[in-house]
Protein backbone atom coordinates (compact mmCIF):
# COMPACT_ATOMS: atom_id res chain seq x y z
CA UNK A 1 0.00 0.00 0.00
CA UNK A 2 1.01 3.47 -0.78
CA UNK A 3 1.23 6.20 1.54
CA UNK A 4 -0.62 9.25 0.69
CA UNK A 5 1.70 12.47 -0.09
CA UNK A 6 0.63 15.17 2.44
CA UNK A 7 0.55 17.98 -0.45
CA UNK A 8 -0.80 17.21 -3.77
CA UNK A 9 2.79 17.47 -6.86
CA UNK A 10 1.20 20.50 -8.33
CA UNK A 11 0.53 22.09 -5.35
CA UNK A 12 4.37 21.24 -4.33
CA UNK A 13 5.28 22.18 -7.84
CA UNK A 14 3.46 25.84 -7.86
CA UNK A 15 4.75 26.46 -4.57
CA UNK A 16 8.08 25.27 -5.68
CA UNK A 17 8.20 28.28 -8.71
CA UNK A 18 6.64 30.67 -6.48
CA UNK A 19 9.73 30.60 -4.17
CA UNK A 20 12.11 30.49 -6.86
CA UNK A 21 10.23 33.72 -8.15
CA UNK A 22 10.86 35.65 -4.69
CA UNK A 23 14.46 35.10 -4.22
CA UNK A 24 16.81 38.29 -4.01
CA UNK A 25 18.63 39.59 -7.18
CA UNK A 26 16.11 37.72 -8.96
CA UNK A 27 14.06 40.19 -10.59
CA UNK A 28 15.46 43.79 -11.37
CA UNK A 29 14.15 46.82 -9.73
CA UNK A 30 10.65 48.03 -11.41
CA UNK A 31 11.33 51.23 -13.63
CA UNK A 32 8.43 53.15 -13.95
CA UNK A 33 7.33 52.93 -17.26
CA UNK A 34 6.83 56.90 -17.85
CA UNK A 35 8.26 59.75 -16.99
CA UNK A 36 7.40 60.79 -13.41
CA UNK A 37 6.76 64.10 -12.07
CA UNK A 38 9.54 66.24 -11.22
CA UNK A 39 10.98 63.34 -11.56
CA UNK A 40 14.42 65.07 -12.94
CA UNK A 41 14.44 67.65 -10.16
CA UNK A 42 17.28 67.43 -7.02
CA UNK A 43 14.25 68.07 -4.28
CA UNK A 44 15.79 67.84 -0.92
CA UNK A 45 14.14 64.85 1.00
CA UNK A 46 11.09 65.32 2.26
CA UNK A 47 10.03 67.26 -0.92
CA UNK A 48 8.12 66.09 -3.61
CA UNK A 49 8.15 67.53 -7.49
CA UNK A 50 6.21 69.01 -10.27
CA UNK A 51 7.55 69.51 -13.53
CA UNK A 52 5.50 70.59 -16.30
CA UNK A 53 7.29 69.45 -19.67
CA UNK A 54 5.35 71.73 -22.50
CA UNK A 55 5.95 74.83 -20.14
CA UNK A 56 9.53 73.97 -19.43
CA UNK A 57 9.91 74.72 -15.73
CA UNK A 58 9.50 72.42 -12.43
CA UNK A 59 9.92 73.09 -8.82
CA UNK A 60 10.23 71.11 -5.36
CA UNK A 61 7.43 71.44 -2.53
CA UNK A 62 6.71 70.11 0.43
CA UNK A 63 5.52 66.46 0.57
CA UNK A 64 2.75 67.33 2.96
CA UNK A 65 1.41 69.06 0.49
CA UNK A 66 -1.84 68.44 -2.35
CA UNK A 67 -2.94 70.43 -4.39
CA UNK A 68 -5.64 71.20 -7.45
CA UNK A 69 -4.34 72.35 -10.39
CA UNK A 70 -6.20 74.34 -13.46
CA UNK A 71 -5.59 75.98 -16.53
CA UNK A 72 -6.04 78.87 -18.02
CA UNK A 73 -4.66 80.13 -21.54
CA UNK A 74 -4.32 84.23 -21.85
CA UNK A 75 -4.17 86.07 -24.66
CA UNK A 76 -2.16 89.89 -23.56
CA UNK A 77 0.47 88.63 -23.58
CA UNK A 78 0.18 85.71 -25.07
CA UNK A 79 0.38 82.77 -22.31
CA UNK A 80 -1.00 80.33 -19.98
CA UNK A 81 -1.93 80.57 -15.82
CA UNK A 82 -1.61 77.54 -14.02
CA UNK A 83 -3.04 77.80 -10.82
CA UNK A 84 -3.02 75.72 -7.69
CA UNK A 85 -5.02 75.59 -5.02
CA UNK A 86 -2.77 74.22 -1.90
CA UNK A 87 -4.02 72.39 1.05
CA UNK A 88 -1.08 71.24 3.87
CA UNK A 89 -2.10 68.48 5.16
CA UNK A 90 0.04 68.50 8.82
CA UNK A 91 3.68 69.93 10.08
CA UNK A 92 2.27 73.48 8.11
CA UNK A 93 4.21 76.56 8.66
CA UNK A 94 1.69 79.46 9.08
CA UNK A 95 1.19 82.81 7.46
CA UNK A 96 1.00 84.69 10.89
CA UNK A 97 4.10 83.50 13.70
CA UNK A 98 3.07 80.33 15.59
CA UNK A 99 5.17 78.92 18.18
CA UNK A 100 4.08 75.13 16.32
CA UNK A 101 2.92 74.23 13.26
CA UNK A 102 -0.73 73.98 12.39
CA UNK A 103 -2.91 70.88 10.08
CA UNK A 104 -4.89 71.61 6.76
CA UNK A 105 -3.87 75.02 5.89
CA UNK A 106 -4.19 76.34 2.45
CA UNK A 107 -2.65 79.02 0.27
CA UNK A 108 -3.25 79.86 -3.38
CA UNK A 109 -0.65 80.61 -6.29
CA UNK A 110 -0.42 81.58 -9.67
CA UNK A 111 2.41 80.36 -12.28
CA UNK A 112 2.06 82.34 -15.68
CA UNK A 113 3.65 81.52 -18.59
CA UNK A 114 4.12 84.02 -21.34
CA UNK A 115 5.48 83.98 -25.11
CA UNK A 116 8.83 85.98 -25.07
CA UNK A 117 7.43 87.83 -28.47
CA UNK A 118 10.92 88.22 -29.47
CA UNK A 119 12.39 90.01 -26.57
CA UNK A 120 16.20 89.54 -25.90
CA UNK A 121 15.82 90.50 -21.79
CA UNK A 122 13.42 90.88 -19.10
CA UNK A 123 13.32 94.31 -18.84
CA UNK A 124 12.39 94.41 -22.56
CA UNK A 125 9.68 92.16 -22.19
CA UNK A 126 8.59 94.25 -19.14
CA UNK A 127 8.44 97.16 -21.38
CA UNK A 128 6.21 95.88 -24.16
CA UNK A 129 3.54 94.42 -21.49
CA UNK A 130 3.71 95.38 -18.04
CA UNK A 131 2.57 99.18 -17.69
CA UNK A 132 3.93 101.24 -16.09
CA UNK A 133 7.62 99.29 -16.21
CA UNK A 134 7.93 98.31 -12.27
CA UNK A 135 10.65 99.22 -10.46
CA UNK A 136 12.61 95.65 -10.26
CA UNK A 137 14.79 94.09 -7.70
CA UNK A 138 17.33 91.27 -9.15
CA UNK A 139 16.90 87.79 -7.74
CA UNK A 140 18.42 84.47 -8.24
CA UNK A 141 15.25 81.76 -9.42
CA UNK A 142 16.83 78.05 -9.93
CA UNK A 143 18.52 78.51 -13.45
CA UNK A 144 16.52 81.67 -15.16
CA UNK A 145 18.84 83.33 -17.27
CA UNK A 146 17.47 86.61 -15.84
CA UNK A 147 15.14 87.03 -13.12
CA UNK A 148 13.47 89.95 -10.75
CA UNK A 149 11.07 90.34 -7.81
CA UNK A 150 8.21 93.14 -8.28
CA UNK A 151 7.30 95.76 -5.91
CA UNK A 152 3.78 93.97 -5.41
CA UNK A 153 6.02 90.52 -4.48
CA UNK A 154 5.76 88.79 -7.76
CA UNK A 155 8.85 87.00 -9.08
CA UNK A 156 9.60 86.99 -13.08
CA UNK A 157 11.77 85.23 -14.74
CA UNK A 158 13.32 84.88 -18.34
CA UNK A 159 13.52 81.44 -19.77
CA UNK A 160 15.11 80.29 -22.93
CA UNK A 161 11.91 80.76 -24.54
CA UNK A 162 9.48 81.91 -21.76
CA UNK A 163 8.95 84.79 -19.42
CA UNK A 164 7.47 83.24 -15.49
CA UNK A 165 5.94 84.84 -13.35
CA UNK A 166 5.20 83.70 -10.00
CA UNK A 167 2.03 85.08 -8.14
CA UNK A 168 2.03 83.63 -3.98
CA UNK A 169 -1.11 84.57 -2.04
CA UNK A 170 -0.38 82.55 1.16
CA UNK A 171 -3.86 82.44 3.28
CA UNK A 172 -3.33 80.94 6.82
CA UNK A 173 -0.37 78.49 4.94
CA UNK A 174 2.84 80.70 5.16
CA UNK A 175 2.92 79.37 0.77
CA UNK A 176 5.25 82.71 0.51
CA UNK A 177 7.80 81.32 3.16
CA UNK A 178 8.12 78.01 1.36
CA UNK A 179 7.98 78.92 -2.06
CA UNK A 180 10.68 81.58 -1.18
CA UNK A 181 12.67 79.09 0.40
CA UNK A 182 12.44 76.69 -2.63
CA UNK A 183 13.71 79.07 -5.45
CA UNK A 184 16.84 77.27 -5.79
CA UNK A 185 14.59 74.35 -6.80
CA UNK A 186 13.28 75.71 -10.28
CA UNK A 187 14.62 74.09 -13.56
CA UNK A 188 13.50 76.27 -16.83
CA UNK A 189 14.46 73.53 -19.19
CA UNK A 190 12.70 75.43 -22.25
Amino acid sequence: MRTPLPFPPVIVAVAVLLLAGCQPGSNPHPVPSVPQIGGDLKCSQGDHGYSDAQLGWGFCYPSTWKYIERSQAVDSPKGIDLTFDITCLSQCKTATPSATPANNLFGFMIVSTYERAGASDLAGWMQANLKPVPEVDRIVWGNAVEADQLPDGRRIALTPHFVVILDVRSGPLDLEGEMASRLRTWKFSV
